[in-house]
């Protein structure tokens, strides 16, 4: 019995220290539709934008296995393309997207090439402001699912993926939405 409980509790220490160094940093970039509202052609019309995003990773089963599972929050704002509404005046916007996303990764450890497909739930929260236009503001909680491949198995192995967001942050006091949003992303898998 005594010998079992050690033994129990070697395999956990093992299995914890394994699952604590597979916490990864992801900073990326990327391109998404329907980020903004274009002010220049009429409410109802959405722009795209560049996005910036940072997330990490976590396992949550070890790096044994030739599946994982993993956690993966992120934070990320667009850079909506818009001009001015009027000449003269400049649109501000500004866009957040908060999201937990978890990941199934088929790759065996180790391997320098892996794919990933996820699903998760995002906050999103949009405001637009033009001289001489109601400001727009909403937000929104959503569902995501994305499908991505990375390269390299060390300790900086980039990465690309897309992303299909459903649910958009309908302003308040408007009666537009900004619809179901497509990311293209790229950035890096950084080893703590």
């Amino acid at each position: 019995m005594r010998t079992t409980f050690l033994f129990v509790f070697a395999a956990s220490l093992c299995f914890a220290s394994a699952a604590e160094a597979q916490i990864r940093f992801l900073p990326y970039v990327g391109y998404a539709t329907n980020q903004g509202y274009d002010f220049e052609a009429s409410p109802d019309d959405t722009a795209p934008g560049f996005l910036v995003g940072v997330g990490a990773e976590t396992s949550l089963t070890p790096g044994l296995l030739p599946v994982g599972l993993k956690a993966r929050p992120s934070v990320e704002t667009a850079f909506v393309s818009g001009g001015e509404v009027v000449p003269g005046t400049e649109t501000s916007t500004s866009t957040l997207r908060a999201g937990l996303d978890l990941i199934v990764d088929f790759s065996p450890p180790l391997s320098s090439f892996g794919v990933y497909a996820g699903a998760g739930v995002a906050y999103m929260s949009y405001k637009a402001t033009a001289e001489g236009f109601d400001d727009l503001t909403g937000s929104a909680v959503g569902a995501s699912v994305l499908a991505g491949a990375r390269f390299g198995g060390g300790f900086v192995a980039p990465f690309v993926q897309g992303r299909y967001t459903v649910g958009a942050p309908t302003p308040d006091d408007f009666s537009v939405e900004l619809e179901n949003s497509i990311a293209v992303q790229a950035g890096a898998s950084i080893g703590l």
